[in-house]
């Protein structure tokens, strides 16, 4: 097969390129304004472009919300990988759940999007397989959680299904309170929840 022209792979580039433009102005207007209110028109005003310049890489908002959140999934299961690589054995639970919430906690955006998952139906539009990869992303970074517990305690392997699944439903709360700033307004602070937790489960 002949390697692209330099001229093709020019476009290539540039295509890519205004696709990232585009992602990069939607996950600012999703931040700011939310799917359901968010339009196409918003997103190509905030990438500096026409709607129709969007439509040859996205079908609708749908489809770039679904897009950034399978983006933003692998981009944590990797930083759950590295941290689980560089764990002893000993620690490699309290590195994982350090990891995750840590991943959340400085990405608030990426959070936002991920809370897609926990929302039912709603918000429509992702169609049934976008729905079933991103839920399939999401369950291999659990799976990495629960791989790091099996590496710190003797469980079998049923017993690690239902505590990966305790903690990721912890973790979860606790960026929740984290990101609506309720910890601050009850006088807690999260990383001495997070450690405490840890100690708890470590103890078990």
């Amino acid at each position: 097969m002949p390697s692209p022209s330099p001229r093709a792979e020019r476009i290539e580039r540039l295509s890519a390129l205004r696709r990232q433009i585009v992602l990069d102005a939607a996950q600012r207007v999703f931040e700011r304004d939310g799917l359901e209110k968010t339009t196409i028109r918003g997103i190509a005003k905030e990438a500096g472009c026409t709607t129709g310049a969007i439509y040859p890489w996205f079908a609708g908002k749908e489809t770039i919300y679904g897009a950034l959140l399978d983006e933003s999934l692998q981009r944590l299961h990797a930083h759950l990988a590295n941290a689980a690589a560089a764990a002893p054995r000993v620690a490699a639970a309290r590195n994982a759940i350090r990891a995750f919430f840590g991943y959340y906690a400085e990405r608030r955006t990426d959070f936002s999007l991920g809370m897609y998952l926990f929302q039912g139906l709603g918000p429509r539009g992702l169609g049934r397989e976008m729905d079933e990869k991103l839920n399939a992303r999401l369950r291999q970074c659990i799976d990495l959680i629960g791989a790091a517990l099996a590496r710190t305690k003797s469980w079998e392997a049923a017993v690690v299904q239902v505590e990966q699944m305790n903690v990721f439903t912890y973790l979860m709360g606790l960026l929740l309170l984290l990101h609506t700033h309720r910890l601050k307004s009850l006088g807690q602070h999260a990383d001495a929840l997070l450690d405490n937790y840890c100690h708890v489960l470590e103890q078990r």
